[in-house]
């Protein structure tokens, strides 16, 4: 029946939006972003790198601080038909014939995507000119669509919500005057949430009662019933490392690798309206308490007699009670690989490319840990809760942009990226209906003194439209039911980046 540490940290955890492919979020510094993140493992600019590659942090020429935010703009539409679980598609009207039409009944969504802040924040300390320590503080993934209750796309993914902050100490060391190194502790507090809305009982189901003779009003089932939730937390622990190597005065080579990063997001699966749940059974051919166990439903009891049973065949009540549940989550290992070459005093130019392991994200999977009954109310077996297919595959993404010095005071970027997408047209979802996009940007540095520096960039991704054809699965991955969502996303994002950095 059931489908399916300090301010700055605090702010991090709040605000976590994927803006790059899949829920890996790029936006880790305005510097960076001006010139696309072309070319960020090879370049040492202020303590953001930190984060691109510890690395370069033995090559600043004094201890600093650099922190800033960037604002996602971000807009998502939806176009498309609902079929419920009764295979009843979402366009067709109601009618004398069929008064189980349920055109006009759910809305489009609406903007799925809410507007987000970013804030991050690193610091290096200069030991002596050849090593130096550091701290960063920032969001290293997350992911956030909400649609609007009664959806379209409800009975498949109500509200997603993923967020991590990273806290991560950094060690650089400067081996020879072109070659550098720097490693690197990701401690990443991460926790999730997932929502769905529940059709129990399909109207037509509701109406083929009413017409046999149950003591009904059909329409109190039209649309959703009740929703689902489950929240969990967790933390993992991660490492990485990199290197700087100046290939010759003017051209330097970058390489930063990340690890995976292991969670178990551990808490809590609950109807939101947990008593006098019912829902329709096709065995009964009834409107059941919703913990009624259909191989156990009429089967005699130890005193002889006939009931509605849960699966230990005790009295089904329709009280549903939260389920200790658990959801296994990876973050990916990704490798980045960068150039820098001074062309002159000016202009540098600047590329680079990213590997990034997302075939290790494959499942959505919502498993129970503790006793109830949700876990047999969804059918799955094995204690699974819920079950959505993603099976992503790696990417590359691919990046170019300059920087000019306009005099001592300004520095000028631009930069153009390619992200692609590591999901499969057949497995797109529509908790993270996402697709390849491509990256226009430009920024600036202001030199206010010897001090202070500022950089703003702004960015603008084109993502491709993207087609949606979703079914729920079992645990072999084989098609469970009619429920389907079928149509087309369109999602436009608009980044505005801001960084002060401070040398002591």
């Amino acid at each position: 029946m059931l489908k399916q540490t300090s301010v700055l940290a605090a702010a991090v955890m709040l605000a976590s939006q994927a803006m790059a492919s899949g829920f890996k979020i790029n936006e880790q510094s305005a510097s960076g972003a001006g010139r696309a993140f072309a070319g960020s493992a090879a370049v040492a600019n202020d303590a953001s790198v930190v984060f691109f590659n510890p690395a370069g942090m033995s090559r600043l020429d004094r201890s600093q601080a650099s922190f800033g935010f960037t604002y996602l703009d971000l807009e998502g539409s939806f176009e498309g038909v609902r079929t419920d679980p009764a295979g009843v598609s979402s366009t067709l009207a109601p009618s004398q014939q069929a008064p189980f039409g349920e055109a006009g009944t759910y809305n489009d969504g609406g903007d799925f995507m809410p507007n987000k802040v970013i804030p991050f924040g690193y610091f290096v300390h200069k030991l002596d000119d050849k090593a130096a320590v550091g701290l960063g503080i920032f969001a290293p993934f997350g992911t956030s669509t909400d649609y609007k209750q009664g959806s379209l796309a409800g009975g498949f993914a109500d509200e997603t919500q993923l967020s991590a902050i990273d806290i991560q100490p950094t060690f650089s060391y400067k081996l020879s005057e072109t070659l550098s190194f720097g490693v690197g502790i990701d401690i990443v507090y991460a926790k999730g949430l997932l929502s769905k809305e529940l059709d129990l009982v399909p109207l037509a189901a509701a109406y083929q009662l009413a017409g046999q003779g149950a003591q009904i009003n059909p329409e109190d089932y039209r649309g959703y019933e009740n929703k689902f939730e489950v929240a969990g937390d967790d933390v993992g622990y991660g490492w990485n490392f990199g290197l700087m190597w100046d290939i010759t005065p003017a051209t330097t080579f970058g390489f930063a690798y990340r690890s995976e990063v292991d969670f178990d997001l551990e808490g809590k699966s609950e109807f939101k309206q947990s008593e006098g749940v019912v829902a329709y059974s096709p065995d009964a051919n009834a409107i059941v308490p919703a913990d009624t166990n259909a191989a156990a439903t009429f089967i005699l009891n130890d005193q002889g007699q006939a009931g509605l049973w849960r699966a230990d065949l005790t009295p089904a009540t329709g009280s549903i009670a939260k389920q200790d549940s658990r959801v296994p989550l990876t973050g990916p290992r990704s490798a980045t690989f960068s150039f820098a070459h001074r062309y002159n005093d000016r202009l540098q130019v600047l590329a680079g490319a990213t590997w990034t392991d997302w075939s290790s994200f494959k499942y959505f999977d919502v498993i129970a840990t503790g006793e109830g009954v949700i876990d047999d109310i969804a059918g799955l077996g094995e204690n699974y809760v819920g079950h959505i297919v993603e099976k992503w595959h790696d990417t590359w993404s691919y990046s170019v942009g300059a920087e000019y010095a306009l005099n001592q005071d300004w520095t000028l970027r631009t930069g153009y990226a390619f992200d692609a997408s590591p999901v499969k047209d057949q497995h797109r979802t529509a908790r993270v209906p996402d697709n390849d996009r491509q990256w226009l940007t430009a920024g600036a540095t202001y030199n206010l003194n010897s001090n202070w520096s500022f950089d703003a960039a702004v960015a603008y991704l084109f993502i491709d439209k993207s087609k949606i054809d979703e079914y729920n699965y079992d645990l072999d991955d084989q098609q469970k039911g009619v429920d389907n969502l079928k149509g087309e996303y369109d999602v436009n994002a608009l980044g505005i980046s801001f960084q002060a950095n401070y040398r002591l």
